[in-house]
């Protein structure tokens, strides 16, 4: 029998599996009689509703008795308050939202303990967060709304940089949009837990050591992914992670292990956005600008003042790039390069393999490839230090001029297919790896159907990536 004042420390009443925590149970769905409903805090806070749970706090719909207004209140879950970390951690949540005067931020009206349980209390925030936005079958945010958005989560950010405040799990679900009487959206911030206080070295606010990773891997920074010290502008990147996914329809990187996922942002170049998704019609300054914000080196972002300023710019064709001829634009980026941007790791000058054309930076590599393998050896040679694009689908990919070798990592039984199909397709004069290849006899079926060179499924990432960079030095 459980006689934990918390029942959901205990195993499900219906079932007995372990709740760990959860109010409503995984495996029969049977939820928990929550103790708290009903019960009045500090005389004036009465405990309505839950709204919502998370992994450390549980948040309820309250009311303010005296004043008959609705409020939130969260309570940090029973099994993480008896840790002094996270007890200290969300103590020092409720300091940040009142150190932060912003109206894009919740307020917090107060803060206490009831029998060793912390809780604080909030403005009750009502409406929709861009997490249900970004949902697959919701309709697109128009481009007018995408801008507006942006512009106050950056405003939001502007004030919380400024007074030393790092967020460090800006994600979709942390973001609200609360409709205003004009009609428009008002963005509001949530969720600053895992916030870093910077007040100078102060002891008791630098509450997670170097090494550890915090944050939501699809959204988290190459330097959170390497658990390092972060500045501000982690929270940057992750603004241009949900722009990426605003205007595109999808992530940058995605894959199936959270070990990839980190791998690619801590590696791999981020796509074109008017080659992802649904392929937005983006202009060069804004297709640049996404591009600087999730540069793998944290110097290279703009600050959220900057970069505030230059979306704002992007958005009414102010920009350099809408005013400057469009040859003149394009030497004068590629003159900004570094030759490791202009071209790829490990290619001797003699042989220095481009990367770039007319209409922006594209990877010298073109994987070809059925998901999750696509994402699989597109890692693989970003940790080597080769830039690539996947490509889906059953057609060959149009090769370019800027294409300087196709990859072929296919579904058992297709390799000898994709070749022909490659080859027919105006890669004649394109060396084609195949990887998957699993005998001598099909080895020598796809070589005779063009292909330079074969891997087997079998191969290492390093034989890989060599047998790709000797076709590159000899260019068939």
């Amino acid at each position: 029998m459980n006689d934990s004042p918390d029942p959901t420390l205990g195993p499900c009443p219906s079932c007995g599996t372990p709740l760990d925590g959860a109010r409503k149970c995984a495996i029969c769905g049977h939820v928990v009689h929550d103790p708290r409903l009903g019960m009045v805090l500090a005389s004036k806070y009465r405990l309505d509703d839950v709204l919502g749970e998370g992994g450390m706090g549980i948040v309820y719909r309250a009311t303010h008795l005296e004043l008959g207004e609705h409020v939130a209140v969260k309570f940090l879950k029973a099994n993480w308050a008896a840790r002094t970390e996270f007890r200290a951690r969300f103590r020092r949540e409720a300091v940040i939202l009142a150190k932060l005067r912003h109206p894009g931020i919740v307020t917090v009206l107060d803060f206490g303990e009831l029998d060793g349980d912390l809780y604080m209390v909030m403005e009750l925030v009502r409406g929709t967060a861009l997490a249900d936005l970004f949902a697959p079958g919701q309709t697109p945010l128009s481009r007018l709304r995408t801008f507006a958005v942006f512009d106050q989560l950056l405003g939001v950010l502007e004030t919380a940089h400024d007074e030393g405040i790092i967020h460090r799990d800006l994600k979709p679900e942390n973001v609200m949009l609360v409709p205003a009487k004009d009609g428009e959206d008002r963005v509001k911030v949530l969720d600053f837990g895992i916030a870093y206080l910077d007040d100078g070295g102060h002891a008791g606010h630098r509450l997670t050591e170097t090494g550890t990773v915090r944050g939501t891997p699809q959204y988290m920074s190459p330097e959170q992914c390497k658990g390092i010290d972060v500045s501000a502008a982690a929270d940057v990147y992750a603004v241009g992670v949900m722009l990426f996914e605003a205007l595109a329809g999808v992530l940058p990187f995605e894959a199936v292990e959270v070990t990839g996922l980190m791998i690619q942002h801590m590696f791999v170049e981020p796509p074109l956005l008017r080659e992802s998704g649904r392929k937005p019609d983006v202009s060069r300054g804004l297709e640049t600008l996404v591009k600087r914000v999730l540069s793998k080196k944290p110097e290279e972002r703009p600050d959220a003042r900057t970069l505030r300023q230059e979306l704002a710019s992007v958005s009414r064709g102010t920009d350099v790039a809408s005013f400057e001829d469009r040859g003149a634009q394009e030497r004068t980026r590629m003159a900004a390069l570094s030759r490791s941007d202009r071209a790829i790791t490990g290619i001797s000058s003699a042989q220095d393999v481009s990367i770039s054309h007319a209409d922006g930076e594209t990877p010298a590599v073109l994987v070809w490839a059925d998901a999750p393998r696509a994402s699989d050896v597109r890692t693989a040679l970003a940790v080597h230090g080769l830039r690539a694009e996947t490509h889906f689908g059953d057609e060959a990919p149009a090769p370019t001029a800027a294409t300087k070798a196709l990859v072929v990592a296919s579904a058992e039984g297709v390799g000898e297919a994709r070749v022909l199909a490659a080859k027919k397709g105006g890669y004649a004069n394109v060396p084609v790896l195949v990887i998957d290849s699993a005998t001598s006899q099909e080895t020598v079926a796809l070589v005779r159907a063009g292909a330079s060179d074969v891997a087997l499924a079998s191969a290492s990432e390093d034989e890989i990536v060599k047998k790709l960079r000797r076709l590159l030095r000899r260019g068939r």
